[in-house]
């Protein structure tokens, strides 16, 4: 009489438990991206802003916890002429930066008003959440600066580098556009131990590391989804 007892508080719990958030999703990442530099003012030209477009999977652990792993390509852009002319310092040098940058990032986020997908039927139900995130990434991109002939022995720096280590922290808002569809908006902040993103340092100012930013927006494809125990969710 027990174990059939038990057996029916188990059957008539499962309902309850059953339909995990555990879930993967990919996608496309189209936006902008700007840079804070040495050839930038602040705390950025608006002109500066370019194309920024790669590939996102997310993997959520449960409907507040998720890892996210992104490719991203675009061009970072400087001027010395954006820089208000009454800083004497700059802005006659007609220096000029170009690089065109490619970075892979992994990053854990924060869902804080994340819950489950389905409800304790089953029956799906359209979520919308903001979120916050924070990880590490590699950047890669030789920064080519352009200044008149005077100025060309100037260049490239000796401790100039291609390869940068950086820290992207991030603020979004997820939203299920259909049961299989997730689209998010986010803005991202990279912060990086270089004043060489931009080519320029030693004759700049060395004392600043640079950084740079994207904001944009990713639609994805809900590729998968696991199914288990939710209980709290």
């Amino acid at each position: 009489m027990n174990k059939l007892t038990s057996l029916l508080i188990i059957l008539l719990a499962l309902p309850l438990g059953l339909f995990a958030q555990r879930s993967s999703e990919a996608g496309v990442f189209i936006g902008v991206s700007n840079y804070m530099g040495d050839l930038a003012p602040s705390p950025l030209a608006a002109n500066e802003t370019n194309l920024a477009f790669g590939g996102q999977y997310r993997y959520m652990l449960n409907p507040k916890t998720g890892l996210k792993g992104s490719a991203t390509y675009t061009k970072l852009s400087g001027a010395d002429a954006n820089v208000p002319l009454q800083d004497p310092s700059v802005g006659v040098r007609r220096w000029k930066m170009e690089t065109r940058l490619l970075e892979a990032a992994l990053q854990a986020e924060w869902h804080p008003l994340g819950a489950s997908r389905f409800n304790n039927a089953g029956v799906y139900q359209r979520q919308i959440s903001p979120f916050i995130g924070a990880g590490v990434g590699l950047a890669f991109g030789t920064a080519k600066v352009n200044v008149p002939e005077d100025d060309k022995t100037r260049f490239p720096e000796t401790d100039s580098q291609s390869a940068f280590l950086v820290f992207p922290m991030t603020l979004g808002i997820r939203f299920d556009v259909t049961e299989s569809l997730i689209l998010t908006g986010e803005f991202s902040v990279r912060g990086t131990f270089s004043d060489y993103l931009d080519g320029v340092s030693q004759n700049g100012n060395p004392n600043t590391n640079d950084h740079f930013m994207f904001g944009g927006i990713s639609l994805l494809y809900l590729i998968d989804a696991e199914f288990g125990p939710s209980y709290g969710n």
